[in-house]
């Protein structure tokens, strides 16, 4: 026990440490690949993005790989969650993620995509459009384990490739997410921590950027015509730490309500926390409300959050769920979420 916790005790005074340096400056809009921050479930989204703490299953390879790591022994048990929005400015958020527990822990795979659909392409000649399309999206592709180190404590790793396009131009990177999760044992009580999408910078290369030029245009007889690049800038990801916490505040019977709460600090952003409710009756309907980054120095960031789940129970090990929330996003406006889910 003095182990467990003395290793929790270092590890939250390190993120708490960081995150205080990632977050002294508010940097929004200068990191690559922001999508990596999204909310990938109805479930989660719902609860305000609280769920450092309280997420398992699949919906956990975003939040805190910690998060997958079964109670189960059983080979080959494990989950799936689907999850689509249609999110800003017509654009389209889709995430998938699959575990599976084996003898030595818990595996799981992960893919999310942000599409921002396609637009024509216009020039000073055909200002109209030339007949062409050209689209952007993101996208990010992740391979998790994770594994119970006793029945309390879990720990879990992300390795991810992130690839971002827009027309004839990419950046590709790699990440790594790493988190713990502690279960106290008193009312439900559950310690989450996570550093997520630490990795290297990304630089937009393509043909477009590709140009013929003439070093030296004074001077006859030189090669006027080298090929050439324009060069620019690499940006790091949004580097991000959080410590949640989630607990039952009341549950008798078939009535259960759970609460979880988080500070965030992202580096391309301030310092935030997120709050969430989720409202059980009989593990079989859910409730949920929740606020996403409170305290935020950019107002925009905040807004509150209200869904519903289902969970039913089709045979002894297989299972079904259904999720939902109605977000609040200004100026934007209310983008929705689904999400299906099996378990197995």
């Amino acid at each position: 026990m003095t182990f467990r916790l003395s290793l929790l005790t270092l590890a939250a005074t390190a993120a708490l440490g960081a995150s205080s340096g990632a977050a002294a400056q508010d940097k929004s809009g200068t990191t690559a690949a922001p999508f990596l921050l999204l909310g990938t479930d109805a479930r989660g989204a719902a609860l305000g993005s609280a769920q450092t703490a309280s997420a398992t299953g699949a919906a956990a390879l975003h939040w805190n790989p910690a998060g997958i790591a079964s109670s189960t022994t059983t080979a080959g048990a494990g989950d799936a969650v689907f999850s689509t929005s249609q999110w800003l400015v017509g654009s389209q958020h889709s995430y998938a993620g699959a575990t599976v527990t084996a003898g030595v822990g818990t595996f799981g795979v992960s893919v999310t995509q942000l599409d921002y659909g396609e637009e024509a392409v216009t020039t000073i000649e055909d200002p109209e459009g030339t007949g062409e399309l050209y689209g952007a999206r993101d996208l990010s592709v992740g391979v998790s384990y994770a594994r119970a180190l006793t029945d309390r404590f879990t720990v879990g790793a992300t390795a991810k490739l992130v690839r971002q396009q827009i027309y004839n131009e990419s950046a590709n990177g790699g990440a790594i997410d790493l988190g713990i999760r502690y279960a106290t044992g008193y009312r439900g009580v559950t310690i989450g921590m996570a550093m997520t999408n630490f990795g290297s910078d990304m630089r937009l290369a393509g043909r477009d950027l590709r140009r013929r030029i003439d070093v030296d245009p004074g001077q006859s007889g030189n090669n006027d015509d080298l090929p050439g690049a324009l060069e620019v800038n690499a940006w790091a990801m949004p580097l991000a730490f959080n410590v949640g916490l989630s607990a039952d505040a009341y549950r008798a019977g078939d009535l259960a309500l759970t609460i979880s709460a988080e500070g965030q600090a992202p580096s391309d952003n301030s310092q935030s926390a997120s709050f969430g409710g989720e409202f059980a009756y009989s593990d079989l309907l859910f409730l949920r409300g929740g606020y996403r980054q409170a305290f935020s120095n950019v107002a925009e960031d905040g807004g509150w959050s209200l869904g519903f789940g289902i969970n039913a129970g089709l045979t002894e090990r297989l299972g079904l769920r259904v999720d939902y929330v109605f977000q609040e996003i200004e100026p934007f406006g209310t983008p929705q979420m689904f999400s299906v889910g099996v378990t197995f």
